[in-house]
């Protein structure tokens, strides 16, 4: 990683927050609400959830903003793997106790429609200080830091990679906590 990159994108971040300090506010905002809307889904509530409410659950991801009819997409899920199955995976995935590299593939292994960008999103609200959004924007990102050995395709996004991600994403944290910047979840 470019270090010098890094401190002038930090230092342009500052620049953007003083300047609009209110919708820095706003997002924080929103940022906490996301998390405990989905720190409320526990195991038994994942596995007990009608398809109304995984809609609900799933709609709010970031990554659903492209989709216009996301019921569409919900109900793809449900009939490509099964709700039991999803439900139950959704759980393994957040709450298993295999390490998450082994959850991550397992879960894009046995869930279509689910990819990188959605449970990356998901694990960050469940886990802000440990893991981040894994998505295109971030390659995009960390391209411009200057990191090494990034994904190009959609094969390449697995659970390994994704912790090495969030490793970096940790350190990009800690300088941004070091020169002053407030939120320094991974979600943020």
């Amino acid at each position: 990683m470019n270090q010098s990159k890094l401190t002038a994108a930090i230092e342009h971040l500052k620049s953007r927050q003083n300047e609009n300090p209110e919708s820095l506010q706003e997002a924080m905002e929103e940022r906490k609400e996301r998390i405990e809307f989905y720190q409320n889904f526990n195991s038994a509530k994942l596995l007990s959830m009608t398809e109304e409410v995984f809609y609900k659950y799933i709609s709010r991801l970031w990554a659903m903003i492209i989709w216009g009819n996301k019921k569409f997409v919900v109900d793809k899920i449900i009939a490509d793997n099964g709700f039991k199955e999803v439900k139950e995976q959704l759980v393994n995935l957040l709450f298993g106790s295999d390490d998450i590299i082994k959850r991550w593939d397992t879960f894009l292994k046995k869930i279509k429609g689910m990819g990188p960008a959605t449970i990356s999103e998901l694990l960050s609200y469940y886990y802000p200080d440990e893991y981040m959004i894994f998505n295109g924007a971030t390659v995009k990102a960390l391209t411009h830091l200057e990191v090494q050995n990034l994904p190009k395709y959609n094969y390449q996004y697995t659970g390994k990679k994704f912790i090495e991600i969030c490793k970096l994403g940790k350190q990009i944290a800690a300088e941004m906590k070091g020169q002053g910047i407030q939120d320094t979840t991974l979600l943020g």
